[in-house]
C-alpha cells in the first residue's frame, strides 16, 4: 500500500490541440505470461509526449508452449488492444507495433503456409493490423516485456512502463530499425508439412 500511494495516473491524456498523434503497440512474452501495452506519442510544436494508455496481460497456457508461440499469442493480444483504442480514440494518424521476435515477424509477414496454431492467429492478426506496421524492437528497451515477469511496485513505480522508451521521443529516423530479412529456424519449425503424390494411370 506504501507504494501504490506513490502511484499517480493523469485522468487527462491530451490537449485537442496537439499536432500529430501516432499509436504504439508493444508486444512480448515469457514462459510465465503474454502481454502487451499501448502508448500514445503526441507532437505539439516540436515537444513529445508519451503515456501508456492501456495494457494486457495472460498467463501463459498450463499446457506447455514454446517461446515463439507465446509471443504469437502477445501479438495478436495486441492487435486486438489496438482495435479496442483506436475504436475509442480516433485520433491517431498511424499505428504501429512492435514485437521483439523475429520469428512472430516472418510469421506475420511472409504468406507461408503455417500449420494450424500459427496460422489462425497470423490471419486474425492480419485482418486486424497492416503487416506493414509491424517492426522489431530489440528486447531490452521493450516495455512490455514489464508485464511479462515478476515486478514489484517499486521495479514498477522507477521503470519506464509509464512513458515509454526514450528512444520514442526522438524522430522516426532514430528508432529501432531491424528488417525481417531471412526466416529464423524456430518459424519455420511451424510450417505446414505438405505431402505430394504421383498418380499414374
Amino acid at each position: 500500500m506504501h507504494f501504490m500511494s506513490k502511484c499517480s495516473i493523469s485522468r487527462r491524456l491530451f490537449a485537442e490541440n496537439y499536432d500529430d498523434f501516432t499509436l504504439h503497440i508493444f508486444t512480448d512474452a515469457s514462459a510465465y505470461a503474454y502481454a502487451t501495452c499501448a502508448f500514445l506519442r503526441c507532437e505539439f510544436k516540436g515537444q513529445v509526449t508519451v503515456k501508456l494508455i492501456a495494457a494486457k496481460a495472460r498467463l501463459a497456457p498450463m499446457k506447455k508452449s514454446t517461446i515463439p508461440r507465446l509471443e504469437l499469442l502477445g501479438a495478436a493480444l495486441g492487435a486486438r488492444l489496438a482495435e479496442t483504442v483506436d475504436s475509442i480514440l480516433r485520433t491517431a494518424s498511424k499505428t504501429y507495433f512492435w514485437c521483439d521476435s523475429m520469428a512472430v515477424l516472418s510469421w506475420i509477414k511472409k504468406k507461408e503456409p503455417w500449420n494450424t496454431f500459427v496460422g489462425n492467429r497470423v490471419k486474425e492478426i492480419r485482418d486486424l493490423t497492416n503487416i506493414d506496421d509491424w517492426r522489431h524492437v530489440p528486447g531490452e528497451v521493450n516495455p512490455a516485456d514489464l508485464a511479462t515477469r515478476c515486478c514489484d511496485w517499486s521495479d514498477l513505480l522507477q521503470s519506464k512502463w509509464w512513458e515509454g522508451p526514450g528512444w520514442l521521443y526522438n524522430d522516426e529516423e532514430s528508432w529501432p530499425c531491424s528488417e525481417v530479412s531471412e526466416t529464423p529456424d524456430e518459424a519455420f519449425l511451424e510450417r505446414r508439412k505438405t505431402v505430394v503424390t504421383n498418380l499414374a494411370t
